[in-house]
């Protein structure tokens, strides 16, 4: 079975995207958030390459990929590092953010 790491980030990242659709939408679309990323980290677990470079200077995000959601919410992203057996996921973030500015905020560390 394919390993699965979420940092604390990714978690907080899960549950504050929850809260909101929860809060902006219903219940319902909210669940349906948390299964399509389950579903979604799951599936890159067992295929750790399957989503696209993240180019960025700075050894700490080298080999980072991104890959969007599904399901109505393309515009999340999920941010992770391959492993041998699975994956590291490192941040959960809406397509629309400042990513340049994030990454100078020490968003990925």
């Amino acid at each position: 079975m394919a390993t699965v790491r979420k940092r604390e980030a990714a978690k907080r990242d899960l549950i504050a995207q929850w809260v909101w659709y929860a809060e902006n939408a219903n219940i319902e679309t909210a669940d349906r958030f948390l299964k399509t990323a389950d579903d979604t980290v799951s599936m890159l677990a067992a295929q750790p390459e399957a989503g696209y470079r993240f180019f960025v200077r700075g050894p700490e995000v080298q080999g980072m990929r991104r890959f969007p959601l599904s399901d109505g919410f393309e515009k999340i992203l999920l941010f992770y590092f391959p492993l041998k057996d699975g994956i590291e996921l490192v941040r959960v973030v809406h397509g629309n953010r400042n990513l340049d500015r994030l990454l100078m905020e020490g968003f990925f560390g």
